[in-house]
Formats: structure tokens, C-alpha cells, sequence
């Protein structure tokens, strides 16, 4: 019978410091974040959220009523030399027939600001279409915002347009 020889005790006690020191540092980057996040933020995504929201309710009143005329509106730049063009607004019913006789409102504006809207006056070609002079101050993405409007009805579109 061979004798069990005991072994040396481990000497290495500073493996379970290294998951102590672990979770220390986690705890701490946790405690950062949480304190950050505390103090940045006020409690509410916009202010007054409930006259928010009616509004939005307004919003998808006019989307709907809009979608129930069916007007189809299309756009278009047109002889651009450098910056200097023409737009055109193509306006049909829904039945594709030509929109007459319509009361056109419209800006440019940049996206992300820093240029001033730019109003446009629009004349009646015929057949539906209506033409304004355009010279744009810079290239780039811009927001068309239109407005057709024909009797008690209202149209709008917001359409992204790009000058070379």
C-alpha cells in the first residue's frame, strides 16, 4: 500500500482578487453610467407630450383626407444651368386627369438650415403643370414644401430635391 503524500498548499492567493478587482471595475464603469444618465436627462422625450399628440391626431386627419383626393404631384428641375432653372409641378386628380385652376404655394429650404428659404411663383403652363424660376444659392439636397389648394381642398407635399 503506497502512503498518500500530502501536497504543498497553494501559495497563489491572488487569483480571487483578480474577480474581485473585475467586478470592482465594472461596478464603478456601471455607477458612471447610471449617474450620467440620471442627470442628462429631464424625464420627458418633448415637452408637453399630450398637445403633441394632438396635433399629431391632426396630422394623420389631413393624411387621410388627403389620400381620399387622390391628387398625384410631381416634380421636376428643368434647364439648370449651374444653379439657375426651372421647376416644374406636375399636378393630376386621381383619375390622371389635369388639376386647373389650383392655388400653388411653395419654398425651398435646406434640410439642415443655414440657407434661407427661397419662395417660388409659380405660372400655369396648362395641361396640369405649373413652372417657377429657380436660382438656388447652393448645390445640394433641398425640401420642396407645396401646397395645392382647390376649393376646400388641400394638398401637401414635402419632397427631397437635388441641384448639381
Amino acid at each position: 500500500m503506497v502512503a498518500a503524500t500530502p501536497s504543498a498548499p497553494r501559495k497563489s492567493t491572488w487569483i480571487p482578487w483578480v474577480f474581485v478587482g473585475a467586478m470592482a471595475v465594472v461596478v464603478a464603469v456601471n455607477g458612471v453610467m447610471i449617474t450620467a444618465a440620471v442627470r442628462s436627462f429631464s424625464g420627458l422625450a418633448v415637452s408637453k407630450p399630450f398637445e403633441r399628440g394632438l396635433q399629431y391626431n391632426k396630422v394623420l386627419d389631413v393624411q387621410h383626407r388627403q389620400d381620399a383626393l387622390g391628387w398625384k404631384l410631381t416634380s421636376a428641375f428643368t434647364g439648370m444651368q449651374g444653379l439657375d432653372g426651372t421647376l416644374t409641378l406636375t399636378a393630376r386628380d386621381q383619375e390622371g386627369k389635369p388639376l386647373e385652376g389650383v392655388a400653388l404655394t411653395a419654398t425651398l429650404q435646406r434640410p439642415l438650415g443655414g440657407a434661407a428659404d427661397i419662395t417660388l411663383d409659380f405660372l400655369p403652363l396648362g395641361d396640369g403643370r405649373y413652372a417657377a424660376p429657380v436660382s438656388l444659392p447652393a448645390p445640394g439636397q433641398w425640401e420642396l414644401h407645396a401646397t395645392l389648394v382647390r376649393g376646400t381642398a388641400e394638398y401637401y407635399l414635402v419632397q427631397r430635391v437635388v441641384a448639381k
